[in-house]
Formats: structure tokens, C-alpha cells, sequence
């Protein structure tokens, strides 16, 4: 037999789905009073676990999703001035058989003065220029 399985992300499905639940069977504690359900075979986004354990459990299932899949880490700080923490997580990354991966964090950039760091809002805080760069995601494969 010939197929292909996909371990899609739906980002739009998962909030149209637990707000139609919510309309249909109303507000279940830990269920139907969040946002949205988590999608694919992630850990559920609040889950109190280290990013290497968050790998070690998603990373099983990158072998059964042939047609695609990812699996993301977040940190909270833009790690720049860290690198040798991004080399570790991506070397676990690999060894926990994780296929294609992102890492979320904040870092934006201003082409008009080359400023970069967290910037809330859509204009630059050192000269106020409108911002064309807002990274967020950075992904990668083996």
C-alpha cells in the first residue's frame, strides 16, 4: 500500500474548532476555555516542559509523518548573544530524530538605523522608523 501521512499544524482549524465545540457542548474546564485546541502531535503550548523533553516526545513521531511535519521550541529572549544555546538545542533536536524544527523567538531589525532587538509595536524605539523586518521563526531541517 502506497500513502503518505501529514502532521499538519491547521493553525486555522484549531481555534474554529474549539469555539464550534464550545456553541455545542459550552465551556469545559481544561477543554473548550482555551483558544484553541493544540494541533498536530505537540505538546499542548503551557505545558510545564523543558524544551529537550518537549523534543524527546515529539520527535517519535517525525518517522510516521512522511508527507511533513515540524516541531518548535520557544524562547522567550532573542538568543544572539547566545549561540552556543541554539547549537544545543539543534543537536538535540537531531538526536531525538526531529526531522524539521523551528525555534521561536523575538528579534526584529530596523532598516533604517539597523537597530535590533524586541521592538513592541510597528515602529522603531531608537528612531522611530516603520519596521519592515519582525522575525519570529527560525526553521530548519537535517
Amino acid at each position: 500500500m502506497n500513502y503518505t501521512l501529514i502532521a499538519t499544524p491547521a493553525e486555522g482549524l484549531s481555534g474554529r474548532f474549539v469555539r464550534m465545540d464550545r456553541k455545542e457542548y459550552g465551556v469545559i474546564p481544561g477543554v473548550t476555555d482555551k483558544d484553541y485546541y493544540c494541533n498536530s502531535f505537540h505538546v499542548p503550548v503551557g505545558f510545564p516542559i523543558s524544551a529537550y523533553e518537549k523534543m524527546r516526545l515529539e520527535g517519535k513521531y517525525h518517522k510516521y509523518t512522511n508527507a511533513g511535519h515540524i516541531s518548535y521550541v520557544e524562547f522567550s529572549a532573542s538568543p544572539i548573544n547566545n549561540l552556543d544555546a541554539v547549537e544545543d538545542i539543534l543537536k538535540h533536536m537531531c538526536a531525538c530524530d526531529c526531522g524539521y524544527v523551528g525555534i521561536n523567538f523575538p528579534i526584529d531589525y530596523c532598516n533604517q538605523c539597523g537597530y535590533t532587538g524586541i521592538i513592541d509595536g510597528d515602529y522603531c524605539p531608537h528612531c522611530d522608523a516603520e519596521l519592515a523586518h519582525k522575525v519570529k521563526r527560525i526553521c530548519c531541517s537535517k
